[in-house]
């Protein structure tokens, strides 16, 4: 047995790629051991030449979306290998923070709008972004334990989910549109999005099934259609959040530098302007 290091790290770590980080962050150091996720969180087992600046490097480049309550570090003897792995996840619970859903990143974002593969999906995501909280069923954070279970990767998807270097390394929802869920509409239509975007500029309210519930929308520049909306809510009056880009904001508003900050946070959170 080789002398290593027992770390626990606690908080909002599953779900938010941080075993793949951890796995990077072992690249860099030449360490071998294994981690996994189980229901306190995220369990290491690691040796290296430098264990304190791996140690050091866990909470300094954590993933952004994590948020770590603790780490607790402990010697431990180590299985001797050559190599660090992403071990299967430990026993079922739930003791550890569950990660919210998170905006689509900026990387996702410019897929879904360049040429390949994802152009126009609708559900791309990787380790920084996508659905958590809404699709889990149950702790330890893994596909098998979320509503993703019922999609088989394709070999594309699969390839970049075993790629250590690819930024969808064990991104638990990853998807395409070979293989993941595909956008619907009813009354059925060729193009869903073009069909949903069509009635919404020609006044109808539209209801969006999204992953926690579905969201009533309505075009905010037409007042027919606001008020039709809040007649069939029963909301004369409560305010109702809009959407939209930084520019159409600002054509409305006048936000602060830190309520464009907020707006840009991976949490995506309503703000009051």
């Amino acid at each position: 047995m080789a002398t290593g290091l027992k770390i626990r790290v606690r908080g909002q770590v599953q779900g938010v790629g941080f075993r793949p980080f951890i796995h990077r962050l072992a690249k860099d150091f030449q360490a071998t051991g294994h981690v996994l996720n189980d229901a306190e969180g995220v369990l290491i087992f690691v040796a290296c030449s430098d264990p304190d600046g791996f140690v050091a490097g866990v909470t300094d480049h954590a993933p952004p979306l994590s948020r770590i309550d603790a780490v607790e570090v402990e010697p431990a003897d180590i299985e001797p290998s050559d190599t660090f792995t992403v071990a299967a996840s430990g026993a079922a619970g739930a003791e550890t923070r569950v990660t919210p859903d998170a905006a689509t990143c900026a990387d996702c974002v410019d897929e879904v709008f360049a040429d390949g593969r994802r152009a126009g999906y609708a559900f791309t995501n990787c380790t920084n972004c996508g659905p958590r909280l809404t699709i889990l069923r149950s702790l330890p954070y893994d596909r098998a334990q979320t509503t993703m279970a019922a999609f088989q990767m394709c070999s594309d998807c699969q390839s970049e989910y075993d790629d250590t270097d690819d930024r969808r390394f064990h991104a638990q929802p990853i998807a395409c549109p070979v293989c993941g869920p595909q956008l619907a509409m009813i009354p059925e239509a060729v193009d869903p999005l073009a069909d949903a975007a069509r009635r919404l500029i020609g006044g109808e309210i539209v209801a969006i099934k999204g992953l926690g519930g579905f969201h009533i929308a309505c075009d905010a520049t037409n007042v027919d259609a606001v008020a039709r909306l809040r007649q069939r809510k029963r909301r004369p009056g409560k305010p109702l959040a809009l959407m939209g880009d930084l520019a159409m904001i600002k054509a409305h508003a006048e936000p602060t530098e830190e309520q464009i900050k907020a707006l840009s946070d991976p949490s995506a959170p309503i703000v009051l302007i």
